[in-house]
């Protein structure tokens, strides 16, 4: 039978009004829609009072369903007074489905019964409608031109109103779809680890007792009550859960791509790294994986002509221009979104062979123009009255530098190291950008040694002799013989850079930056101290 509106369209049958039967009566009635009918015309649904499982204990056409229905257990959930609607496939759909792997059967049940009662003809035409299944998994109902289908596949029959609920049936028994977290846990396994970790404890203050004030001012609670969050879902999307109306789609590389593009990252890597099982699973929890999410996660459903824009906003609001395409085809539909992979997907150098240090991400204010250096990551030796201060400069690496002004004669200690984490070990060049205004002589050290700075290999250089000099004379000119010469910029800005060789292992790498003394700037009216717009470890090929 075709269903329009929950009034049955039924071939060369005459109209029948259906007011109280007996199950006997309502199997004789059911069997007869097997027969081919040529006519269509609509007959009204009315109840019955009858209860639904002893009807459907009569009807041998859904003997299989019954029968699993029984094996499972769920039999008690329709006998219950509460009503429901089921969805069941017929004896030769259950059949076909039982030749296969049944892993999951009981999920797979419980898919096709809705603890409520439903009636299609609430649904318009060509719209459709999210329904929650008893174990809350979202199934889709849809009405084509006035043809239903149930997560695509057409609903045939529809039965009465009996006394605790209604059914219909559909041709093919239907395996509930994954949300984007179950999708992913076989899509990109890799990814799927990530969110799980970032479980997270938190205080519920609303449910906590404060006891007062520590020596910082802090709050402190005599009765804590945490709570767990993940901190992905907190911010992006709640991927593990499923709503009516809330959804998200993912670009991410399926799991062959991700291994493959991580191959092709260790041939350049070279050295002991061979295959995808040896990039660290820190590096692609800590700089790859978020990556990927924060460029490839967006609200709602978006089709492929979506991706055709250069322009495109992130979940975040966050505008990026798009640097990739998906492949259509590689469409997964989820109960909560949809999945694409991209066409083709390579890691980028720029995230394992340019490593960059912001000093501005590594203070933080005091409110009034103070600053001092975050505890992690960050080392202070030396004066530490010696404050650092943001400031705010247009054309700067991420607009905005890190200064540390001295005493105009200081001579005393002075040194701020920086870790750097996730360096893969390869030959780099050590670039500190940096600025004449700010003037000083320091030495650089790498994981405690001392590094040779600029085509002439100085140990301890003078900031304020890039206005002297005109320029420095780059580090790249001892390996080609060149005189390849840094110039600084209208606002003092010049990079001095130096060879790092000495990163055999993977981890994570410190840049000790250490003051010497006074240069020469002072004496011509510049200010004593460290500037700092950023620091980077970059590829070094010449030296390969």
């Amino acid at each position: 039978m075709n269903i329009v509106n929950d009034n049955v369209t039924i071939r060369n049958m005459k109209r029948i009004k259906i007011s109280s039967l007996l199950p006997l009566f309502l199997l004789a009635l059911f069997s007869a829609c097997t027969e081919e009918w040529d006519n269509h015309f609509t007959i009204n649904e009315e109840s019955v009072n009858v209860k639904l499982w002893d009807t459907l204990k009569s009807m041998n056409e859904y003997s299989e369903f019954i029968k699993y229905i029984e094996l499972t257990h769920f039999d008690t959930i329709i006998k219950s007074p509460i009503t429901k609607t089921l969805f069941i496939p017929d004896n030769e759909a259950f059949l076909e489905y039982t030749s296969k792997d049944t892993t999951g059967l009981r999920e797979t049940l419980a898919y096709h019964i809705m603890p409520t009662f439903f009636m299609l003809r609430n649904i318009g035409t060509n719209q459709q409608k999210r329904v929650e299944t008893y174990f809350k998994k979202f199934a889709l109902i849809e009405n084509m031109n006035g043809t239903f289908y149930f997560d695509g596949i057409e609903i045939s029959k529809s039965s009465p109103a009996f006394q605790d609920g209604k059914f219909y049936e559909i041709g093919k028994v239907i395996n509930p779809k994954p949300n984007l977290y179950e999708n992913l846990k076989w899509n990109n396994p890799a990814i799927y680890r990530y969110i799980n970790l970032q479980d997270s404890i938190i205080l519920d203050r609303e449910k906590s007792t404060p006891y007062g004030f520590n020596e910082s001012g802090e709050t402190v609670y005599s009765d804590s009550v945490t709570s767990i969050i993940n901190l992905f879902e907190e911010e992006y999307f709640p991927i593990s859960e499923e709503f009516r109306t809330i959804s998200a789609t993912l670009v991410i590389p399926d799991k062959s791509s991700y291994e493959n593009a991580l191959d092709n990252m260790c041939l350049s890597l070279g050295g002991s790294f061979k295959s995808h099982e040896d990039i660290p699973e820190e590096w692609q929890n800590d700089i790859l994986i978020p990556a990927l999410l924060y460029k490839g996660t967006y609200g709602g459903f978006l089709y492929a002509s979506d991706f055709s824009k250069k322009i495109i906003v992130n979940i975040l609001g966050d505008t990026l221009y798009r640097d990739f395409e998906i492949n259509p085809e590689s469409l997964s539909i989820c109960s909560n979104g949809w999945i694409y992979s991209y066409a083709t997907f390579s890691v980028g150098d720029s995230l394992y062979r340019r490593n960059i240090l912001e000093p501005e991400r590594l203070v933080q204010s005091l409110g009034s123009n103070r600053y001092i250096w975050i505890d992690k990551g960050v080392k202070v030796e030396g004066n530490v009255n010696f404050q650092p201060k943001k400031q705010e400069i247009k054309g700067a690496s991420n607009d905005s530098v890190v200064n540390v002004k001295f005493d105009k004669n200081f001579n005393g200690d002075y040194a701020v190291t920086f870790t750097m984490k996730n360096v893969f070990p390869k030959k780099y060049r050590l670039v500190w950008r940096t600025q004449y205004l700010n003037s000083g002589v320091f030495s650089i050290y790498v994981n405690g040694e001392k590094i040779p700075l600029g085509l002439f290999q100085v140990e301890d250089f003078d900031t304020y002799s890039i206005l002297m000099d005109d320029g420095f004379y780059s580090a790249k000119g001892f390996i080609t013989g060149e005189y390849i010469k840094n110039y600084p910029d209208s606002r003092g800005f010049c990079d001095v850079d130096g060879y790092v060789e000495n990163l055999s292992q993977y981890g994570n790498v410190t840049i000790k930056i250490e003051y010497q003394g006074p240069g020469q700037g002072p004496s011509f009216g510049t200010d004593n101290g460290l500037s700092i717009d950023y620091i980077g470890l970059l590829p070094a090929p010449e030296l390969d």
